[in-house]
């Protein structure tokens, strides 16, 4: 049975993937990092932290944490629509090239980002492979989700 996504399920087997996979690790040695992404739409937002690469935490952050959260954070992409994370998760919208056309909004240092770019691809193609072995809610399905979770 497929993993459904951004469930906690998927968060760990996302996690366990990138710590495991050794070309990523090779790329990603000397980045820390702290990453926030808000889907504005459902207000869902993820953090993600990187230490040497390793991502040590990835949680899904309450709605009520989430300014607590930005003030941590190296980076914070904020994606307009629900459907549009779902296909930047799939790795069929670039973040970089919706970044330059304006749809999303991205705040952070670009020349760190940049340092980390072959990592940052690596960390896109890993996510991309569990997301499309994974099952995808609805809108609906996923913002009723997020409030049996406490998320909203």
């Amino acid at each position: 049975m497929p993993l459904e996504y951004e469930s906690l399920g998927f968060s760990e087997e996302l996690k366990r993937r990138i710590n495991a996979n050794k070309e990523y690790r090779e790329k990603a040695k000397d980045m820390s990092l702290k990453i926030l992404m808000i889907v504005n739409d459902v207000s869902f937002a993820t953090y993600s932290s990187y230490v040497g690469g390793e991502l040590v935490e990835r949680k899904h952050v309450p709605q009520r944490e989430v300014e607590e959260y930005r003030k941590k954070a190296d980076f914070i992409v904020g994606i307009p629509t629900y459907a549009l994370s779902v296909e930047m998760a799939r790795g069929r919208e670039s973040l970089e090239s919706l970044f330059l056309s304006g749809t999303l909004k991205v705040e952070g240092s670009i020349f760190k980002a940049l340092q980390y770019r072959d990592a940052l691809e690596s960390l896109g193609k890993m996510t991309a492979a569990l997301v499309n072995e994974s099952s995808i809610p609805s809108k609906e399905e996923f913002v009723r989700m997020l409030r049996e979770r406490e998320l909203l």
